[in-house]
């Protein structure tokens, strides 16, 4: 048996087929031993590069990341921060110092766009307890 894994220009994982069970092959293709084809399985390939080897690759563009990074942060904004600072009476029932950290846990957040890792070396603050 042979195994293929169906490809676009860039090299991106369209497919996995063999020729037990498929009558065709779709092309642009690269041909993978049984253990290439296992390792690109295990670790969930979405790359494969001529050689068979494949790679857990981020195909996203700059826009993109930016644009997952301000969402998911906005997440944790509205679920986490949000029920607790803008609510008077849990805020009222804090110490000085927790309410500090929790003010700075939200600039933290909000702030995560100016970090020069932006968007892809991200430091996530740490939530307060």
């Amino acid at each position: 048996m042979r195994y293929y894994a169906h490809i676009d220009h860039n090299n991106r994982l369209l497919g996995y087929y063999n020729d037990d069970l498929h009558d065709t092959i779709p092309t642009p293709n690269i041909e993978l031993t049984y253990d290439q084809w296992q390792s690109c399985l295990d670790i969930r390939a979405n790359k494969i590069s001529d050689e068979g080897v494949g790679e857990v690759f981020d195909f996203r563009n700059t826009e993109e990341k930016e644009a997952d990074v301000r969402l998911y942060r906005d997440h944790l904004l509205s679920t986490s921060v949000d029920p607790i600072v803008s609510n008077p009476l849990r805020w009222a029932e804090m110490t000085a110092d927790k309410q500090a950290e929790w003010s700075a846990y939200r600039t933290a957040l909000l702030d995560i766009t100016d970090q020069a890792g932006f968007p892809t070396d991200i430091a996530w603050p740490t939530k307060p307890e």
